[in-house]
């Protein structure tokens, strides 16, 4: 295929996007070379008719020179001429949606006495810019700092005392809470990830950190007001009155936080909730719950129209664990069409299966997930589950014993799947078989059957299992 590399960042633009890049590539102060739009509209119209990976060096070659032999050395220079002027196209465009950004830089480029008028114009525009954008960000402070500092050295070059130290201050002040919330980020980044992993390196505050963020100075500042009850849930998981004041706190500071600082902040209570969770304590699936509905409520739950297929499948799994089926499926309905288009309808089909098994609804399972071919692996597995618990459920004892062995001889066959997970699901498997087996009278059998269950290191959908010894073991005390 003819160069991955800019055909891999092309397909990346929606069709308007690729519409404003021609125009783009049009302009002579930006780009000199009038066969790079030509190698463009090759590659454009190949991408609009899926065939992209058809094209080759000689089929391109031959639609911009059809008269003259491959050159190949040429061809791979305009192609990384292109590559980059996309590139260059993409800092632009990020650049004109931060008008913010833009005029910050221009403020500090007119600092000439004779552009007084158009240094305060722009300076009237930032102000302006930044009260249209209230909530306290990192980013924000960010802001406030540049401005400031870019109104200390103005007045240090125009030799001008007044005001100065107030100016000063505040560019202090600003580049304080810049400092203190971008290093508790990270800092709580740190805490999050050595949660769940082994790491060698070690994050290090400064010695006197946690005494600047609690001066009197910052007491005001949302984010960190935020940070440091996240901070102390995670130092000490077993207070759970830190969690239950920073859900408090962040329904207080919801008004002064951007979209992405709050979505943020929630998903880390709703870490803490899955920390309890897997300590045993149940009522946080019900935590978890109301956290994503809250999530949803605040309509910070899409990030640039999107939802990321993972999110999507917690909310879903969340849902069911608390009962909340019609929440649940109203849910799905609403927001698969915000999945990618690639297995937007692979996780809407399998997350319905997913709610159907949970009400019991096993026919409508069955009507889903049987004539259903999926594209990806994970949902493969996932729907495979659903059937072998669905045909036991039924007590479908023929297809049931089909599907298993079919199952079997698919792990095995795949090369994607590690084979630690191949020993897992082949172990689960082997776990129904013996379940299958199991006679309400054989005490001894089922009590070591659940023994070997428990002790598995990781047996796939133990829970259930569980469940479904407890109910033969209830058949035979009655």
């Amino acid at each position: 295929m003819f160069s991955e590399k800019l055909l891999t960042l092309l397909q990346t633009l929606s069709k308007v996007a690729r519409n404003r890049l021609r125009k783009y590539l049009l302009s002579p102060y930006l780009n000199e070379q009038p066969d790079l739009v030509r190698l463009f509209d090759v590659c454009d119209k190949a991408i609009r008719a899926g065939q992209f990976a058809t094209l080759d060096q000689p089929k391109i070659w031959k639609k911009l020179y059809p008269t003259q032999a491959l050159n190949d050395a040429q061809l791979r220079r305009l192609t990384s001429d292109l590559n980059q002027l996309t590139l260059r196209f993409l800092s632009d465009e990020a650049r004109r949606q931060n008008p913010l950004s833009e005029a910050l830089d221009l403020h500090r480029l007119l600092e000439k006495p004779e552009l007084k008028k158009h240094h305060a114009g722009v300076e009237r525009n930032i102000a302006k810019l930044i009260t249209e954008v209230p909530q306290a960000s990192i980013a924000f402070y960010l802001a406030q700092f540049q401005l400031h500092n870019n109104l200390v050295n103005k007045t240090t070059k125009f030799l001008s005392v007044a005001g100065y130290s107030e100016k000063l201050a505040d560019a202090d002040f600003y580049l304080s809470c810049f400092y203190l919330t971008q290093k508790l980020e990270l800092y709580i980044g740190w805490l999050l990830f050595q949660g769940t992993r082994v790491s060698e390196k070690k994050l290090e505050l400064p010695a006197d950190f946690w005494e600047q963020v609690e001066n009197d100075r910052f007491t005001q500042v949302p984010l960190l007001v935020v940070y440091k009850l996240v901070v102390r849930c995670l130092h000490e998981p077993d207070d759970e009155s830190h969690f239950t004041q920073l859900l408090a706190s962040l329904e207080k500071q919801a008004p002064f936080l951007n979209n992405t600082d709050l979505r943020k902040c929630y998903f880390i209570a709703q870490n803490y909730c899955a920390f309890k969770i897997n300590q045993g304590q149940q009522r946080y699936y019900r935590e978890v719950f109301e956290i994503y509905k809250k999530i949803i409520q605040k309509e910070i739950l899409l990030e640039e129209s999107n939802l990321s297929e993972g999110l999507f499948k917690n909310i879903v799994t969340a849902g069911l664990g608390v009962g909340e089926y019609g929440w649940t499926e109203q849910f799905i309905e609403n927001y698969s069409p915000y999945l990618p288009t690639k297995i937007r309808e692979n996780a809407r089909t399998f997350n319905l299966s997913y709610l159907y098994f949970h009400q019991g609804q096993y026919p409508k399972v069955l009507d889903l997930l049987q004539n259903v071919e999926y594209n990806d692996v994970v949902y493969v597995l996932g729907s495979k589950f659903i059937l072998i618990q669905t045909y036991y459920e039924l007590e479908e004892i023929l297809p049931l014993e089909s599907l298993i062995d079919s199952f079997r001889i698919y792990l095995r066959r795949n090369k994607v799947i590690s084979k630690n997970l191949q020993r897992e699901y082949i172990n689960y498997l082997g776990f129904v078989k013996k379940l299958m087996m199991l006679s309400p009278g054989e005490k001894k059998t089922i009590q070591k059957f659940r023994a070997r269950v428990m002790a598995a290191t990781s047996p796939t959908h133990k829970k259930w299992l569980l469940e479904k010894i407890d109910l033969i073991e209830q058949v035979r005390r009655h």
